[in-house]
This record gives C-alpha cells, sequence and structure tokens, in this order.
C-alpha cells in the first residue's frame, strides 16, 4: 500500500510541472512575437523617416543610423544645434540609469519632438500646432505618415523660428532682397521660378 501511496504521490505531483512548462512556453512564445513586431514596426520607422530625409534633401541611409539620425531631423528642422542633445538626454539617461532625471529629460524630449515638427509641418505648409503635438506624442507615427504620404512636400525656401514656436513670425525674416517680374512687375515670392500673374520665367 506504501509503494502504491508514493506512486500516487508522484502521478500528482506531475500536472503542475506540466502547467509551469505551458506557462514558460506560452510566456517566451509571446515575447518572441512582440519582438518581432517591434522589431518590424522600428524598420518600417527607419524607412519612412529615410523617405522623409530625401523629401527634404537629405541621404535617406542616414535614417539607419541611431542618434545620427535625430541630428539630422533637427537640422531639417532648422532648429539650433544643441536642441539635439536635450533630444538624446533621455535615452542616455535611461541607458544609464539615472533614477529621476530621466523622466525630466524624457519630458524635455518631447518638447524638442514638439519643436521639430512644428517647424517641420511649416516647412510642408501644413497646420504646425496640429503636427507638433502629435509629433511630441507619437514622433513614430507622425514620421510614417509625413514620409509615406505623397500629399506632403517640403518647401526649404519657408521661413522658421530656429527655437520652434518660440520668435515664430508669420512674415518671412530672410534678407534675401526682394524681387520683382521683369515682365510686368509683380511682386515674387521665394523661390519661385515662374510670376504668378504673368507667367514669365524668373531670371
Amino acid at each position: 500500500a506504501a509503494p502504491a501511496a508514493r506512486q500516487s504521490g508522484c502521478a500528482s505531483a506531475k500536472p503542475p510541472r506540466d502547467a509551469f512548462g505551458v506557462l514558460a512556453t506560452t510566456s517566451i512564445g509571446l515575447i518572441v512575437f512582440f519582438g518581432i513586431i517591434a522589431i518590424a514596426f522600428y524598420v518600417i520607422y527607419v524607412i519612412a523617416l529615410a523617405k522623409l530625409f530625401k523629401k527634404a534633401g537629405e541621404d535617406g541611409w542616414k535614417a539607419i543610423i541611431p542618434f545620427y539620425n535625430v541630428f539630422v531631423l533637427i537640422q531639417i528642422a532648422g532648429l539650433n544645434w544643441w536642441y539635439f542633445l536635450i533630444a538624446i538626454s533621455g535615452t542616455i539617461c535611461t541607458i544609464a540609469k539615472i533614477d529621476g532625471l530621466n523622466y525630466i529629460c524624457n519630458l524635455a524630449g518631447m518638447a524638442v519632438n514638439f519643436f521639430v515638427f512644428y517647424n517641420i509641418a511649416k516647412k510642408m505648409k501644413q497646420q504646425p500646432v496640429g503636427y507638433g503635438v502629435a509629433g511630441a506624442l507619437v514622433a513614430p507615427i507622425i514620421t510614417m505618415i509625413l514620409g509615406f504620404s505623397g500629399k506632403y512636400t517640403f518647401d526649404p525656401s519657408v521661413q522658421v523660428s530656429p527655437n520652434g514656436p518660440i520668435g515664430d513670425t508669420k512674415e518671412s525674416t530672410s534678407n534675401e532682397p526682394e524681387k520683382y517680374c521683369l515682365g510686368c512687375g509683380c511682386k515674387l515670392k521665394a523661390g519661385t521660378k515662374f510670376c504668378e500673374k504673368c507667367g514669365k520665367e524668373v531670371q
């Protein structure tokens, strides 16, 4: 009777081990599944960023290099170079495990994203505040929209503030002299190749 009881005890101990194995397998499967999704999402984001760079006249391969792609994005937006340091500070603090400071730096990084997409939206002749807010909250998503959609074109002649909305004015602050059409005398917009009034080519 005793050996039978031992066998019965062993048999009853197997199910928990089997349940643990199923749980571990399921957990690993979920980790792999979400890992694949995360990698695919990042690849799509990089492709969209490369397309956005090309629209702005930059080489697409620059989107592949971490940190450098942020610097290029800052340049495209026309911001001061030191915004790059603020933009990457959250990532650096997180990697360095600096508790407390990383939250502040991440918030500052969101503010930089707002400035970046505010200026980029202006250069694409879109409503800057809305795109700035979207860029601050979901930068990868708004990058995909601007990069993949053919309706967004980049106009480098649009004047923006090096501090985003701070110091931004509706009027151009360019020091370039005003140009007038030689055919009809109409004032020409910056970057115009043909007169809007008479159609004469700008010399």
